[in-house]
């Protein structure tokens, strides 16, 4: 790790929808992208570059996007706003990330080891919960991290039963 960590935060959805949040607050969001995806999720993913916005699909390997694990993709918005503006997706099914956290080089992992973040391989439902993903009955609509670490069960169920009831509307910036 010699040129630190970048992440974001995916369980802090905002109020309002992108139109909204983007309006609001500081962006450098581009307005006919705004337009396009007035509609769509947003959630806070760090206060890094807080004025930026990435975008979380499902939707494939588009131009200008990266795979980040199966079924999820970061970028591509130019193409995807073609798409949505003839109506071949919906723009609810994209999660617009408002900035992002980053770490000095060995920063993450020292936190990690000290228990205040909890690494998870974790499915694409998960990831894009907020982006109208699949939820059952036994998934708490309203509290990703809860169900990450129910899933992962032993030690991690327990914290998670711990702090049941705050969702992730708790500690919004």
């Amino acid at each position: 790790e010699t040129t630190g960590s970048t992440g974001i935060v995916i369980n802090r959805p905002m109020s309002g929808n992108l139109m909204q949040v983007a309006s609001e607050t500081e962006s450098n969001m581009d307005l006919s992208l705004k337009l396009a995806f007035n509609a769509a999720p947003v959630t806070y993913g760090g206060p890094v570059q807080s004025e930026d916005y990435s975008i979380l699909h499902g939707y494939g390997e588009v131009e200008g996007s990266k795979k980040l694990c199966p079924g999820v993709f970061v970028g591509g918005s130019e193409e995807l706003m073609n798409e949505v503006r003839i109506g071949s997706i919906k723009k609810e099914e994209a999660l617009f990330v408002k900035g992002h956290a980053a770490w000095v080089p060995g920063q993450l992992s020292r936190e990690i080891a000290k228990g205040v973040w909890y690494t998870a391989a974790v499915s694409s439902d998960f990831i894009l919960r907020y982006a109208g993903a699949p939820i059952t009955t036994e998934d708490n609509k309203d509290d990703l991290w809860s169900d990450i670490l129910t899933c992962m069960g032993g030690k991690f169920a327990d914290i998670a039963s711990q702090h049941s009831g705050r969702g992730d509307m708790r500690m919004m910036p």
